[in-house]
């Protein structure tokens, strides 16, 4: 695991810990906080950390182990963020205009769909009087 892209810098705080987390310990989890409208994301995952930092979630705080590598990260993005993989800060939203369907192209599917429907019943009904025939078992 590449440590040296999570330990930018060395903490001088009391934000640290004795031990190393091990697997089992480790965890990623989402908290919505209504007041400020806004996702916040606790992970001791360096996969997600990295993760959360390449998607553009800004940083809360850091917290470090006694030999100064990050054990964990917060972050918080805004509320319209659902996952950590569809957030794109840099990303514009899309101006292309909603499908606008008129009554005729209306008229036609629900022509299309009628058929489809009448097909399938004829279908099935053939197949039942095989099976009337002892034709299919």
């Amino acid at each position: 695991m590449n440590q040296t892209r999570l330990n930018n810098s060395t903490s001088e705080d009391n934000d640290q810990t004795e031990h190393k987390l091990t697997r089992e310990e480790r965890e990623t989890y989402y908290l919505i906080d209504d007041v400020d409208n806004m996702w916040i994301a606790d992970s001791t995952l360096p996969k997600d950390i990295h993760k959360l930092e390449k998607q553009g979630w800004i940083p809360i705080d850091t917290s470090y182990y006694r030999d100064g590598t990050v054990m964990g990260k917060r972050f918080k993005a805004p509320r319209n963020c659902l996952s950590p993989r569809s957030y794109q800060p840099n990303k514009l939203k899309s101006d292309k205009p909603k499908r606008v369907m008129t009554d005729e192209l209306k008229q036609k599917m629900a022509e299309g769909r009628k058929a489809k429907k009448a097909l399938k019943e004829r279908e099935n009904n053939w197949y039942i009087r095989l099976c009337d025939f002892n034709v299919i078992k």
